[in-house]
Parts: structure tokens; C-alpha cells; sequence
């Protein structure tokens, strides 16, 4: 594992976690972008000799500047950082089985579970409560839809900043009990407009989260690991919906379907081509005792990367597929024909993109292509956004 020293908003573009930490989807283990990482690093480390604690939220941990890693700790379930001396090991399931030397130890702690389920967050707070000392700072990352449920259990409240994630369709939010200059500004990754009031218009309109600890509306994993769930709790698994869904709202599900996809896959290819090309790097620069072994692993990672850029294209494929099967006109929908417009526009950005994608050839490259990828991601996850609202519109619509 790479440690990133030293971590600022300035440098996030280089954090080797994010780069070299693989996401597991089986943990619900999916980490924030790189400016959201700088972001809650900047509130960890504003204040002189914080000590935090980073619960279920290895991404930050690891982008701590090393100082203020030291004498912080990483709770969480997963064990592959257990070598590491800030690790504890955290399972929700029994949220004061912790050292006792952790009790009151900790000035700041950060929470983001894998779940979002009140049973869940419930546990979170005995461990938050568990950790802080008088006056600690808590920052927690959930779904808008659980607000109230925060203030309930840890007296947190929304902040105008929302965090990007970027594997994830759905967004969160970040709930805080102190006040914060940088988190009371909109994150240029997520929002261009204030988006609070949609927000509370559409809570309104959500079913809160039941004392059986499901949401019944769009419940969705966050960074955390996610130890297995004891009987009686209820894993985030997306509601059924039984509103019927007109012709034209299926066709823009299809759309949003193929948008997720392909930026999923820009995503996933990040990783990939910059340890490919760091092998090859390596390997032209270093006068290896095992030049064999050494050009192997180049070629694996050189083969791993090939074959995420050939996902990438694959799902590039299935998006033109479906705008030559439906026309701007097709629907009849203006949401869908400035949507189709986009999208267009899109293809032939990533098309350009993918051109370049087996060219790379030093780190430097890489991390401007992983900008640009962003950049796309991102526009694809607010195009994403508009269509899920334009359908939510629709099916009112329908059985008014």
C-alpha cells in the first residue's frame, strides 16, 4: 500500500491510494474522487493537533499528511490494512468492542458506513459516541433522505458541500455539527446551482427511513466495508417500485442505464493504465536483477489495462447503439432530446479520449487522461441526475 504524505486540495490529483486501493464492491467499498478526498482532508487537519478518528473511511485515512496520520486510526472491517499501526479493527455489529484506550481519544471522526439503514447508523453513533471527546468534531456522509434521522441520533446537519463518489449513480450528503467555510460552498465535482431545495422538496415527498431500518426509496452502499448484517437488519437493497412507468420513461431508464455504464467503465479504467504505465516506466528506467520478471509484470498490467479500455469501448458501444436506435425525435420528450443531444456529444468525446487511451506513456499523461475522464464522469453523473428527475415527473404524471 502507498501512503500519500503530505495530502492537500492542491495535490489530490496524485493520490497514490485512490490510484493503487482497488474498490471492492462485495464490501460496499467505494471510494470518494480525488477533490472530495482533499476536501475532508483539509477538515481533518484544519485544526493544530487533531487527532481523528476515520471510521470505515480508508480513503481519507491514507490521504491524512503523515503527521496527523500518526496519531490518528482507521477503524474498519476490512483486514488488508490490518499491517498498518494506525489499524483497528471495526465491525459495526458490536460498536464498543474497541480498545479502551480509543474512549474519548478523539477530537475528529469521520463516518461512512456501508449501509444507510437506521439499525445501522444507530450503532455508528454509540461508536461515535464511543470516540469523541467533549467537543469533537463529527463529519458523516449519508443520503439526504436520512436528515432527520441524523440530527436524532448525532445532532449532525446538512452543509452546502455534497461529496463525489464517483462508482455510484446516487448522491450523498455531508452532515456535520460544526461550521465550516470550505464545506459552505457547492463542490464543483457534483453542483453548479444550490441544489437544497430540490432536495427538500423531494424528502418531502420520501418515505423516511422505517423503525425496521429500510428506506424505501433508493437505499444505496457507501465508502465503508460492510461487515455481514445481523439478523434484523436490513441490507440497502433498491425498493421495487409498483407505480407503472409510461413508454417514454423506459426509454430514458434505458438511457440512464447506458450512461451509467459507460462512466462506470471510464472509472474503472483509471487505475489500470496508470499501473501499466508505471510497470513500463519502471522498467525502461531500472537496471532490474529480474529484468524477466520484471517485464512479466509490465506485460499483466499492460493486459489488465487493455482490458478495461476494451470494456470502456464496449459500453461506448452499447450508448451509440441505443441513440442510432432512438432518435432525438423518437420520444417526443424534450428532456429526452437535449438528453439524446448530450449524449451525442459525449460519444464523440469519449471516442476521441479512448483514442489516446493505448498511447499513453508517462505517469504525467495518465493523470491528465484521468482528468479528463473525470470530467466526463462527472458530466455523465448530472445528465444521469436530470433524467432520474425527469422520470420520477413522468410516472407522477401517469397516476395523478
Amino acid at each position: 500500500l502507498v501512503h500519500t504524505p503530505g495530502m492537500t486540495e492542491q495535490n489530490v490529483t496524485s493520490n497514490c491510494f485512490l490510484i493503487e486501493t482497488a474498490e471492492r464492491a462485495d464490501l460496499n467499498q467505494y471510494w470518494f474522487s480525488s477533490g472530495t478526498v482533499g476536501a475532508f482532508v483539509a477538515e481533518v487537519a484544519s485544526e493544530e493537533g487533531c487527532r481523528a478518528a476515520l471510521v470505515s473511511s480508508p480513503s481519507i485515512f491514507f490521504s491524512l499528511p503523515s503527521q496527523v496520520q500518526q496519531r490518528s486510526r482507521l477503524l474498519d472491517f476490512d483486514r488488508q490494512w490490518e499491517r498498518d499501526p494506525g489499524f483497528v479493527f471495526y465491525d459495526f455489529n458490536q460498536p464498543e468492542e474497541l480498545p479502551t484506550e480509543l474512549r474519548a481519544a478523539f477530537d475528529f471522526i469521520l463516518i461512512d458506513p456501508p449501509f444507510i439503514t437506521r439499525e445501522v447508523w444507530e450503532k455508528y453513533a454509540i461508536t461515535a459516541r464511543f470516540l469523541a471527546r467533549d467537543g469533537a468534531r463529527l463529519l458523516c456522509t449519508t443520503i439526504a433522505e436520512n436528515k432527520a434521522l441524523m440530527v436524532e441520533l448525532l445532532g449532525v446537519h446538512p452543509v452546502l458541500f455534497r461529496p463525489s463518489i464517483p462508482s455510484l449513480v446516487y448522491q450523498y450528503s455531508v452532515y456535520t455539527n460544526y461550521a465550516s467555510e470550505r464545506l459552505d460552498q457547492l463542490n464543483p465535482e457534483v453542483d453548479d446551482e444550490d441544489w437544497r431545495l430540490a432536495a427538500s422538496m423531494a424528502t418531502a415527498d420520501a418515505p423516511a427511513v422505517a423503525a425496521d431500518g429500510e428506506l424505501h426509496q433508493l437505499p444505496l452502499p457507501g465508502e465503508g466495508n460492510a461487515p455481514p448484517l445481523e439478523t434484523g437488519d436490513s441490507p440497502p437493497t433498491e425498493a421495487t417500485v409498483h407505480l407503472p412507468l409510461p413508454p417514454e420513461a423506459i426509454v430514458l431508464m434505458e438511457l440512464r442505464e447506458c450512461l451509467g455504464a459507460l462512466k462506470r467503465a471510464l472509472e474503472a479504467m483509471q487505475a489500470p493504465l496508470q499501473r501499466a504505465v508505471r510497470r513500463r516506466v519502471a522498467v525502461s528506467k531500472t537496471a532490474s536483477d529480474d529484468p524477466v520478471t520484471a517485464g512479466d509484470a509490465a506485460s499483466a498490467a499492460t493486459a489488465t489495462a487493455g482490458a478495461a479500455i476494451d470494456a470502456a469501448n464496449a459500453s461506448l458501444a452499447s450508448l451509440e447503439r441505443f441513440l442510432t436506435m432512438h432518435d432525438s425525435e423518437s420520444v417526443g420528450d424534450a428532456s429526452y432530446a437535449k438528453a439524446w443531444s448530450d449524449s451525442s456529444s459525449q460519444l464523440r468525446e469519449v471516442h476521441e479520449l479512448l483514442a489516446k487511451a493505448d498511447a499513453l506513456d508517462s505517469v504525467a499523461a495518465c493523470q491528465d487522461f484521468g482528468q479528463q475522464c473525470r470530467r466526463i464522469s462527472t458530466a455523465l453523473f448530472r445528465q444521469s441526475n436530470m433524467l432520474l428527475e425527469r422520470i420520477k415527473v413522468l410516472r407522477k404524471q401517469l397516476v395523478a
